[in-house]
């Protein structure tokens, strides 16, 4: 993965995205969704983590 910089937003943004989906992790970075059902919020919060862990 190209580390983010000023100037390669729209080249790294797809990128992530995609990495995320195949990773199972985007659904945290969902802004219309939220934690499923069947999550317990500590499950929720580990995968918020997971994910924030992945991009940094």
């Amino acid at each position: 993965m190209i580390s983010l910089n000023g100037n390669n937003w729209m080249i790294w943004k797809p990128r992530m995205e995609d990495l995320l989906y195949c990773k199972d992790l985007y659904g945290p970075l969902q802004g219309d969704s939220e934690k499923p059902i069947t999550m317990t919020d500590d499950e929720w919060k580990r995968l918020d983590r997971k994910t924030v862990g992945f991009i940094r």
